[in-house]
């Protein structure tokens, strides 16, 4: 009785090592999806947990804001502009940011360095804190230069010794004493990759009458008007003075300029990691000419209104 031997032939064979190509290409192609998406997933769980954190101290203080009418400003803005990237706290590059462009305010984008803003607050203790963006390395000359969201705090008894006396040096980076020498101050970064940061102002003032409407309506939210950035008829600034600053040192009168705010808006633009490594890429090699859009595709803004209760006082 003959027996009937099976076998593949080499044609099954050559099909059966092309299917299984194709479903471990099609595996590795799902494997590397996955990872790739694992890990931006992270950098955005990273990047949303960070700028939530730097708001919420950010909120402290300015919920805890102690201002004081009088001649004296316990609270600044200031917009910086193209020559303000000087200072231990901004390392240079061959390039750099863009000169003379990123300013739309209506688009929350404050240019070159974004803002600097100095206050006075009451918790945890007294302090004069200023708040920045630098470029710099996480330590001193180590790695590479990367822009961040930077918190300066004055010692508590140098501002209290000093405050009622001397007020906020606005020329400072955050506060001197009344001859001048510069108070201990304790620092500490933010947020990391923060390539924009800036504020809105508003004081309460409802609309007199639906025909009659606050001027800067369109601008501030219901029952609010906007002083800064504003133009003299309180509508959003969209074009970058010589010198764009608030100064406050009253609660009262019509020069806007002068006015503690009611409510502040605060935000913050930060890049995903793959920005920043773009950004530092192109920074390093001595180009600027993708840098707003880099930015622009990989960045998120991270706002929050705060309610500011220093008109009260300690």
């Amino acid at each position: 009785m003959n027996s009937v031997r099976k076998a593949f032939t080499l044609i099954e064979l050559v099909v059966a090592l092309a299917v299984t190509a194709v479903i471990g290409f099609f595996f590795i192609s799902i494997g590397r999806d996955f990872a790739n998406a694992w890990d931006n997933f992270g950098d955005s769980v990273a990047r949303e947990t960070e700028a939530r954190a730097a708001l919420d101290i950010i909120a402290r203080d300015f919920e805890s804001a102690y201002f004081l009418e009088g001649s004296d400003h316990m609270f600044a803005v200031d917009v910086l502009g193209d020559d303000s990237n000087t200072g231990s706290k901004w390392e240079g590059a061959s390039a750099g940011r863009p000169i003379s462009s990123g300013f739309d305010t209506a688009n929350h984008e404050y240019g070159w360095a974004g803002c600097w803003v100095r206050l006075i607050t009451a918790s945890p203790t007294l302090n004069a804190v200023g708040y920045q963006i630098i470029r710099s390395t996480i330590r001193d000359s180590v790695g590479t230069p990367r822009y961040m969201l930077y918190r300066n705090a004055t010692l508590a008894k140098d501002t209290v010794d000093n405050i009622q006396t001397y007020g906020m040096n606005l020329s400072s980076s955050v506060y001197t004493t009344g001859g001048g020498a510069s108070a201990i101050t304790r620092s500490n970064i933010l947020a990391v990759n923060v390539v924009d940061f800036g504020v809105r102002l508003y004081i309460y003032e409802p609309a007199s009458s639906p025909d009659y409407p606050d001027p800067s309506d369109v601008d501030a939210p219901d029952g609010l008007r906007l002083i800064f950035p504003a133009n003299s008829s309180s509508r959003l600034e969209t074009t970058i003075p010589s010198t764009l600053q608030h100064q406050g040192s009253t609660f009262v009168g019509a020069t806007y300029g002068d006015r503690y705010p009611d409510v502040v808006e605060v935000f913050i633009r930060v890049l995903s990691q793959n920005g920043a490594d773009e950004i530092s890429v192109m920074e390093e090699g001595g180009s600027n000419a993708t840098w707003e859009e880099i930015v622009e595709n990989n960045s998120r803004l991270y706002r929050r209104y705060i309610v500011v209760r220093g008109r009260s006082g300690l």
